[in-house]
């Protein structure tokens, strides 16, 4: 990400010192700010991570990080248990930079808004580089046929200390079979990480993590998405200007117009339209919510 460059270097090296009951103190739970009926946490980039930290470390539970964008706010409007999913994850970050828009549209004041963009290609890059410094073992779970792989390659390559546990990616024809899950999990188990980065894509991969979080014998999981695709090459990621400026999805949609138009164009720019409006009406209304 590219403000951590100025402190990445000090707060990482604290939290790889810290024993496991001090990082279990670092942050307090956060409220959760409501965008469109939709939980997220206020959290910086440089919060999230460590919060992500304090879970592996902890290790009295299993847990799972979300990473919402304006897809995922449309598709929980209409997917029941994707919304569930998202109300149960223990961390939800503002993937997207409209979800951060919404927030301030909605609120008066600086408390009920989301303090920057969490991207989580940007969070993909944050953990592979903590992951030696901190002693965390990373699994990458999914993605394009050889994608996970490759991101591995180009992590250690990147940074040499990273601890990868291993990579699987599950063949797409026979994933929903039972005999399919119950390799994925036997894998992961036999890996044996401290975090699973898990790129199925929404809303598979978030409901997957709901499913299967107390099966895998994993402190905590995190839907990626496709960084696998971008860690590795396969796909391009948008210049830093762009993504400074909100527009990375302009950059995404060049590339794969025919793919991505109904995303992009039928569902996703209505429903920011209608989420704007809907966010002014809160914000005159009263007071932005607060989601528990």
């Amino acid at each position: 990400m590219d403000r951590s460059l100025d402190w990445q270097r000090s707060w990482g090296t604290e939290i790889a010192k810290a024993p496991a009951n001090m990082v279990a103190q670092v942050l307090p739970l956060t409220s959760r700010v409501s965008v469109d009926e939709l939980g997220f946490d206020r959290v910086t980039m440089k919060e999230a991570v460590r919060r992500i930290v304090r879970m592996a470390r902890r290790r009295d539970r299993a847990r799972y990080v979300c990473t919402g964008n304006l897809d995922h706010l449309v598709i929980a409007d209409r997917d029941p248990d994707f919304r569930a999913a998202y109300r149960k994850a223990d961390l939800v970050v503002a993937d997207g930079a409209p979800v951060v828009w919404l927030s301030r549209l909605a609120s008066r004041g600086a408390s009920g808004t989301l303090p920057e963009r969490v991207a989580g290609s940007d969070l993909f890059w944050e953990l592979a580089r903590l992951s030696g410094e901190a002693n965390l073992r990373l699994f990458f779970l999914g993605g394009l046929p050889g994608a996970a792989a490759r991101a591995a390659a180009v992590v250690e390559k990147r940074h040499p200390g990273a601890r990868i546990a291993g990579t699987y990616c599950p063949p797409l024809e026979a994933f929903d079979t039972g005999e399919e899950q119950a390799r994925i999990r036997r894998i992961v188990r036999q890996a044996a990480p401290d975090v699973l980065l898990v790129g199925f894509g929404a809303p598979k991969q978030e409901k997957w993590m709901a499913e299967n979080k107390d099966l895998l014998g994993v402190p905590v999981a995190i839907g990626v998405g496709g960084s696998f695709e971008l860690a590795s090459g396969i796909r391009r990621r948008a210049p830093r200007w762009l993504r400074s400026s909100g527009l990375e999805w302009l950059f995404r949609f060049a590339q794969e117009p025919k793919r991505l138009f109904r995303r992009y164009v039928v569902d996703d720019l209505p429903y920011f339209a209608g989420a704007a409006a809907r966010a002014l009406a809160a914000r005159f209304r009263g007071p932005a919510r607060l989601a528990v």
